[in-house]
C-alpha cells in the first residue's frame, strides 16, 4: 500500500497521475487506490481499450471518478495512429481510431486529451512537408471535435528533435496545444529543455514530469536523473499548466510527489 504523507496528498490534488484504462480496469486495487487516494487520473486509451469497452463503460468510469473528487484527463492511443503517413490504409484506420477517441472524450469530459503526433526521423524525414499537411488536416479536426465537448487536444513531443518540429504541427490551428514532455526531449529530442520552453512556452498546456540519465526513456521520478527543471518552473509561475506524472511503477509515485512538494512552483495556486 502506498503511504503519502499530508504535503504529498495535497500535491497529489494539483495533478494528473497516468495510468493505462486497461490496467485499472484489470486491478480493482489499483483503482481503489487512485480513488482512495484522490489521484486525478490521465487515462491512457490505447486501441484495445477503445475496442473492448463502450460509452456506458467509460461513462461509469468517469462518474466514479468524479464521486471521488478526481479530475480527468485522457491519452489516446499511438501506437498504429500515424494520420500523416504516406499509407491510405494508415491513414484510413488512424482516422477511425481517433474518431472512437472523440467519441469517448464525449461521454468522459475530460478538461484535455493528450495525443503524439506519429512522427518518426527514420520514417517521415523523407516527404516530410506532406506528411506534415495531411497530419495538421486530421488533428485540426479532432480538436474541433474534442472542443465540442469542452476538451483541449493537445500534442506531444516524442521523437522530435527540436522545438520548431513541434511548433509546426501545432501552431494555427484551433482548440490545439502542446504537452511537453520532459522525458522524451532528454531521451530523444535535443536535451535543451530552457530552449524548448522558451520558444512554445506560449503553446504549453500540458507538461508530462518525467525524468531520465538522457540515454532511454527511463520513467524515473523527476529529480533522479540528469534533468534540470527550473525553466518548468519559471513557466509555471508564468502560466497555468496541467502537470502529469508518469510512474511506471507505484513505488515511484511518492518520490514524484515528494518532487512536487520542494518544488511548489509547477503546482496549481
Amino acid at each position: 500500500m502506498i503511504q503519502l504523507d499530508n504535503a504529498m496528498k495535497q500535491a497529489a490534488r494539483g495533478v494528473q497521475v497516468n495510468v493505462p484504462y486497461r490496467m485499472l480496469m484489470h486491478d480493482r486495487a489499483l483503482f481503489d487506490l487512485f480513488c482512495s487516494l484522490c489521484l486525478n487520473p490521465e487515462l491512457g486509451m490505447d486501441i484495445p481499450a477503445l475496442e473492448a469497452y463502450g460509452p456506458d463503460h467509460f461513462r461509469e468510469t468517469a462518474e466514479t471518478f468524479r464521486r471521488a473528487g478526481a479530475r480527468i484527463t485522457l491519452h489516446g492511443p499511438f501506437e498504429g495512429v500515424d494520420p500523416g503517413s504516406a499509407d491510405p490504409a494508415v491513414r484510413k484506420s488512424s482516422e477511425r481510431y481517433l474518431e472512437r477517441l472523440v467519441s469517448a472524450v464525449a461521454v468522459m469530459q475530460p478538461t484535455h486529451v493528450v495525443c503524439h503526433t506519429g512522427f518518426h526521423p527514420d520514417t517521415h524525414t523523407e516527404g516530410l512537408s506532406d506528411w506534415r499537411k495531411r497530419s495538421r488536416r486530421v488533428w485540426g479536426e479532432t480538436a474541433s471535435a474534442t472542443a465540442c465537448s469542452g476538451a483541449r487536444l493537445l500534442l506531444e513531443n516524442v521523437h522530435e528533435r527540436s522545438p520548431a518540429d513541434m511548433a509546426s504541427m501545432v501552431r494555427g490551428i484551433d482548440h490545439l496545444g502542446l504537452c511537453l514532455d520532459t522525458g522524451h526531449l532528454n531521451a530523444y529530442g535535443n536535451g535543451d529543455l530552457t530552449g524548448w520552453v522558451d520558444s512554445l512556452g506560449d503553446l504549453t498546456a500540458e507538461v508530462h514530469l518525467h525524468d531520465n540519465h538522457g540515454r532511454a526513456d527511463e520513467h524515473l521520478a523527476p529529480g533522479r536523473g540528469t534533468i534540470d527543471f527550473a525553466p518548468l518552473v519559471a513557466l509555471a509561475e508564468r502560466r497555468p499548466l496541467v502537470i502529469t506524472l508518469e510512474p511506471h511503477r507505484p513505488e515511484d509515485l511518492p518520490p514524484a510527489l515528494e518532487f512536487l512538494v520542494r518544488h511548489p512552483g509547477l503546482l496549481p495556486r
